[in-house]
């Protein structure tokens, strides 16, 4: 009766304190899922042209009304900068060159009058009218040299010039404003031709180029290189554009030869990653990623590793970070 008693005892006790939990109270466990060997990375490819730098293509236009009184260039000369090519007849800037040097000679004159008027009037010899005459008539006359100065300036002629200009020929010459090779002259000796009529000769030149890239997917951070008409290159990569384009949605990137090779603007070729940079990168599944410390994360078996993630397909993730190929990481966190 007393061994009894006991268990009847020892049963109240685990009722009232220690009830097994039920397969509703367990904690899941944790499910591992090895990574997996991104090895698409090295194989995205796109197609690309190589672009042209600022200063690669240069024109001589007329900022006036012109017309053509000599041609000094042909087509597949070399010029240099600075070189005239082209000389022409502007009368707006005759005019404005006449117009700026008679303002500076009625600025002048009214000037010393001014002086003198105003020495006179301290003596009391002149009166104050003819002193604010003087003044009035040599501020129209700034005003003018101004007004012919600005006409000057835009036609790229300073006011050291204008002396020049007026006591020979008139004509002035267009000068190639970058270095290169001529590729196309289009005017004819004689012929008048208005500002917006189109160039009058066309320079070529030379200087550093870049190369766009179109990718089907956004490019990762990686080695690449540049393969054209008998050429391939290392490349540098300079920016990604952050967004597909709207109108195909492919994705853009843009790079500089990493080696000194000659490049011509217009080529095309195709841009493909070499390997990566960095740590190898790996595939994990998309709910593995976690948030942490303003970065992202995964749990190995290791421990959390820091990882970036270079892109997300679906409900998969290629991220790049201090991995193994044996690591395998948790799904599943704990509650």
């Amino acid at each position: 009766m007393r061994a009894a008693a006991v268990m009847v005892a020892v049963g109240l006790v685990l009722g009232c304190n220690g009830a097994p939990l039920s397969d509703a109270g367990v904690a899941p466990a944790r499910r591992w899922v090895a990574v997996k060997g991104a090895e698409d990375e090295t194989a995205l490819e796109g197609p690309a042209r190589v672009l042209p730098g600022p200063q690669a293509q240069s024109v001589v236009t007329p900022p006036l009304r012109a017309t053509v009184t000599q041609i000094r260039v042909r087509e597949g000369d070399v010029v240099t900068a600075g070189q005239a090519l082209v000389e022409v007849v502007m009368p707006e800037l005759l005019d404005a060159a006449g117009r700026y040097e008679g303002g500076r000679v009625r600025l002048a004159a009214w000037t010393d009058r001014h002086k003198q008027l105003s020495e006179l009037r301290a003596q009391g010899l002149a009166r104050s009218a003819e002193v604010s005459e003087a003044a009035a008539r040599a501020a129209e006359a700034r005003a003018d040299q101004q007004a012919a100065r600005a006409v000057l300036l835009s036609a790229g002629v300073k006011e050291s010039d204008v002396p020049g200009l007026l006591s020979g020929s008139g004509a002035l010459g267009l000068k190639a404003p970058a270095s290169g090779v001529v590729t196309h002259v289009a005017v004819t000796l004689g012929e008048s031709r208005e500002p917006g009529a189109g160039p009058l000769v066309w320079i070529s030149s030379g200087g550093p180029v870049r190369l766009e890239a179109r990718f089907s997917r956004p490019p990762p951070l990686a080695l690449y290189s540049f393969e054209g008409a008998r050429v391939r290159v290392r490349l540098k990569v300079l920016a990604r554009a952050p967004m597909a384009d709207p109108k195909d949605g492919s994705f853009l990137a843009w790079f500089e030869p990493a080696e000194e090779v000659p490049l011509a603007a217009g080529s095309l070729g195709r841009v493909f990653v070499e390997g990566t940079e960095g740590p190898t990168a790996f595939a994990v599944p998309g709910v593995a990623v976690r948030r942490a410390d303003g970065g992202n994360e995964v749990l190995t078996r290791r421990g959390p590793v820091a990882v970036g993630v270079r892109r997300c397909d679906g409900d998969e993730c290629v991220v790049q970070g201090a991995l193994e190929p044996s690591d395998e990481v948790a799904v599943e966190p704990p509650p």
